[in-house]
């Protein structure tokens, strides 16, 4: 259990996948598998961490958010690139 590595530290704690360590009060707890992000109840997003240590589960979701847009920008501008250049080739 994800508990017994409570009060070590964040790296031995999430040696184990399934462990989200809270900086608050440092404990490892099991990661909450039912929601996407733990609730606030638990630990709060700048306190939590999961996967490395030195990101926090806030910053982690705005740089996948960031790097989701650009991916879905880029298709966008290259369907509409590819259109243009068929129209303008007939």
């Amino acid at each position: 259990a994800c508990s017994t590595f409570s009060q070590k530290s964040c790296e031995e704690c999430l040696k184990n996948v399934s462990c989200l360590w809270c900086y608050t009060n440092n404990t490892c707890m099991d990661y909450p598998v039912r929601s996407i992000l733990p609730s606030s109840s638990l630990c709060s997003l700048s306190n939590a961490r999961w996967g490395v240590c030195w990101i926090n589960f806030e910053a982690l979701i705005i740089a996948l958010a960031v790097v989701a847009g650009l991916i879905l920008v880029s298709i966008t501008v290259c369907c509409c690139y590819c259109c243009y250049c068929r129209r303008r080739s007939r």
